[in-house]
């Protein structure tokens, strides 16, 4: 079978194809160009694929999708934070730039029958269902199904994921093992790989003319302080707020026509259920009738047990049995069934607060 893998320059990528080529298969590395200064895929990490690639004896192809990846990632984030919302690009860089603009640009290039990255998580096909499904890696700590909830079943049927069996540890004696030293120790990517060290010189450095300044408020509307542009604060927010107060503050709120931060306490962060749109069920066909799952509500939040309520526009109302702390609008949600299985997940549009709580 003939592979293209996916390849950042980092450590599990690199095991990955070297994994892949040791089963015989005919694997061919891509690596995809898209932001100048991004921590994954440009400048060090595309030599490092390089070296790994003649390292394995395996072909390695760089493709500059550098403007799609402009228009499909950069330019929605930052009309996302502008708005008020966090939101989370990963899920939107799998969907649209690996699985679609890079799978789209390999296979004008070349044939090849799968496409691999070196991501934990696991994957298999239903027969009963007729369905791909997803599974969180073996690694609690590493398990990146989060990122895959958008996928189609078409672009499932077409990937492979071998680290989904292995924890990190594990993947970092494979990599010394098979000589990868230049590799083995490397860090792992941030999230917001093409941000640079610093969201906020991010926004200072592309985008400052767009950023306005306004008020720091407490729920009731009182004005405690200024802030020079919602876009460095996100909801839980505690740090960075500049305000003196007898209790701790943190972000509970961001009005973006007002252009205000609120903030209250720590007790105003919390939400009993949340709805979420752009819902997309992975593992299995839409649902009509509510059930429970387990739910995460950010990428390194824990998991709970919630009850799911498809809406009759293809939303999901979400009710936790416990308050959820800092639910964050614009951030992605997930839901895994009793097997670790991902069900589906969508983005957050709103959440309810406590009762007790009046924000």
């Amino acid at each position: 079978m003939r592979i293209a893998v996916g390849m950042s320059g980092g450590v599990d990528s690199s095991v990955a194809a070297t994994l892949l080529k040791q089963a015989g298969h005919d694997v061919v590395g891509v690596t995809m160009l898209i932001w100048d200064g991004s921590k994954c895929c440009s400048g060090d990490a595309i030599e490092h694929a390089e070296w790994v690639a003649k390292h394995i004896g395996i072909e390695h192809h760089v493709y500059n999708l550098e403007a799609e990846f402009a228009q499909e990632v950069v330019n929605p984030f930052v009309n996302s934070y502008l708005n008020g919302k966090t939101p989370s690009p990963c899920p939107t860089c799998n969907y649209r730039m690996k699985f679609h603009h890079l799978w789209n640009a390999v296979q004008e290039h070349m044939e090849v029958d799968k496409m691999a990255t070196g991501h934990y998580v696991r994957i298999a096909y239903n027969e009963a269902l007729q369905r791909h499904q997803l599974f969180r890696g073996i690694d609690p700590n590493k398990d990146q199904t989060y990122m895959f909830y958008r996928l189609s079943q078409e672009q499932l049927s077409q990937l492979m994921f071998p680290l989904g069996g292995f924890t990190k540890t594990q993947i970092r004696e494979m990599a010394k093992n098979l000589g990868l030293d230049p590799v083995m120790n490397k860090p792992d990517s941030q999230d917001l790989c093409f941000v640079g060290d610093s969201l906020n010189d991010f926004w200072r450095n592309h985008y400052q003319s767009n950023i306005r300044t306004g008020e720091i408020v407490d729920i009731h509307g009182k004005v405690l302080g200024h802030h020079e542009g919602i876009v460095h604060y996100t909801i839980g927010q505690r740090k960075g707020l500049g305000i003196a107060h007898e209790k701790p503050l943190y972000v509970v709120g961001i009005d973006a026509e007002k252009a205000q931060v609120i903030v209250g306490y720590r007790e105003d962060t919390f939400a009993t259920e949340l709805e979420a749109g752009e819902v997309n069920w992975s593992g299995i066909t839409p649902p009509q009738e509510p059930f429970t799952a387990h739910v995460k509500v950010r990428y390194r939040s824990a998991i709970t047990q919630a009850r799911i309520v498809p809406l009759e526009d293809g939303r999901v109302r979400i009710l936790f049995e416990a308050p959820q702390e800092a639910i964050t609008p614009g951030q992605v949600t997930v839901f895994y069934d009793q097997d670790d299985m991902l069900i589906g997940g969508g983005v957050i549009e709103g959440v309810r607060k406590l009762e007790a709580v009046t924000a």
